[in-house]
């Protein structure tokens, strides 16, 4: 089991892709000098209390197989305030790493092969734009021993779990109900065959910490909320010891001519993933691009307009740090920016949602230059029409 430092430098690799995906218009939210003129106005404005982002520590959970083969990558998101409790996310290894760019797809599962655990968790934090604390890749004894807090798991298989045996392709567990041990539970995210696709592992890992969620229920292990979290033992008792919720990463099939070698190799979906990690873990999202950093709020259930928002903002260049999908309902789409110098280059944006009001926000969040607020004349608009313009400047 390997361990990395906790606070890790910003990468090269992670703001080279960000920014390649979002090349697609530098003028749409005014990126010339949008950098330097927030460092110029924000040293200005001295007396302003901004609130922070809250504290979320992320660790990182990558399984390998008996060959050492990468088999499973899994974040966990401690929850804002008491740490205890908090998020599971399954990232798949076929994840691309290079978000699109160039003619080789590469792999997690690849990143891995060639250049071990640093170059794995490189390739992590450049795909998510998501920072660590605690890393580790363990194989299936570690795995096992990391499970200990939360066996028997109660799991329902939607396949069958196959794997190897004497180098033979075998059906480890048969789908459906079935009670778990801690090794069993290793073996389901530590198995893998080389005639068995990383798609089809898929269901049996996310019915594991499917499984996981409902063991743990409001708390199952013990953690005071000043208790270390410095290797994932002590991290995993902090996670388990409140409510946790899971869930995966969207991930779309590669067709042949973006893939012509015929990896097997997925495309992450970018605006799925920040909306995800927005909504969980703000403070620890990378904002690479050179464009305006933005926060979206909306009222539950509008997942899909959102995820259509962030996908707008990226095209424009823009940044997308944090989610609020517990927000409140307007008539109007809001455009909540602190620096009135900042107006002209965040209305740039102003077709893409509909009648917007600008105004001042009662208190800023720090690193966010707009708070998003979706207003339902874009929420309610059929998802292929952009509704009519009309901009109001408003302060207050």
């Amino acid at each position: 089991m390997t361990a990395l430092p906790g606070v890790r430098r910003k990468r090269t690799a992670m703001m080279l892709t960000a920014n390649l995906l979002a090349l697609a218009s530098f003028a749409g939210l005014g990126i010339v000098g949008v950098k330097a003129l927030k460092r110029y106005h924000g040293a200005t404005k001295v007396t302003v209390q901004s609130i922070k982002m809250p504290v979320t520590p992320v660790g990182l959970l990558a399984t390998v197989s008996d060959d050492n083969e990468l088999t499973s990558v899994t974040t966990f998101v401690l929850k804002a305030g008491t740490q205890l409790g908090g998020s599971i996310v399954s990232l798949p290894v076929s994840t691309d790493t290079t978000g699109g760019v160039g003619d080789v797809r590469i792999p997690l599962t690849e990143a891995y092969s060639t250049g071990g655990t640093d170059a794995l968790v490189q390739a992590v934090e450049s795909t998510l734009l998501v920072s660590f604390d605690v890393t580790v890749v363990a194989d299936a004894t570690q795995t096992e021993a990391l499970l200990q807090q939360v066996s028997p798991l109660t799991a329902q298989l939607p396949d069958d779990v196959r794997g190897t045996s004497s180098g033979r392709t075998v059906t480890l567990f048969k789908a459906g109900e079935t009670t778990l041990t801690a090794k069993e539970a290793a073996q389901i995210l530590t198995a893998s065959a080389p005639d068995v696709r990383q798609a089809a592992r898929r269901g049996g890992i996310d019915a594991l910490w499917a499984a996981v969620v409902a063991q743990v229920g409001p708390g199952r292990t013990q953690a005071a909320a000043d208790a270390p979290f410095g290797t994932m033992p002590e991290f995993l008792t902090r996670l388990f010891a409140g409510p946790v919720e899971f869930r995966g990463l969207q991930v779309a099939t590669l067709p042949a001519d973006e893939n012509p070698d015929g990896k097997d190799v997925e495309s992450l979906d970018r605006a799925d993933t920040i909306m995800v990690f927005g909504s969980v873990a703000p403070g620890k999202v990378s904002s690479p691009a050179a464009g305006l950093t933005f926060r979206i709020e909306a009222p539950p259930g509008n997942e899909a307009k959102v995820r259509a928002a962030i996908k707008a903002i990226l095209y424009l260049g823009g940044n997308v740090q944090s989610i609020d999908l517990n927000g409140s309902s307007y008539d109007n789409s809001r455009f909540l920016i602190d620096d009135p110098q900042l107006d002209a280059q965040a209305t740039s944006a102003n077709a893409l949602f509909g009648n917007l009001q600008i105004l001042r926000p009662d208190q800023p969040i720090e690193g966010i230059d707009v708070i998003l607020q979706l207003g339902n004349e874009y929420l309610n608009a059929p998802d292929d029409t952009l509704p009519a313009t009309t901009t109001t400047t408003e302060t207050g």
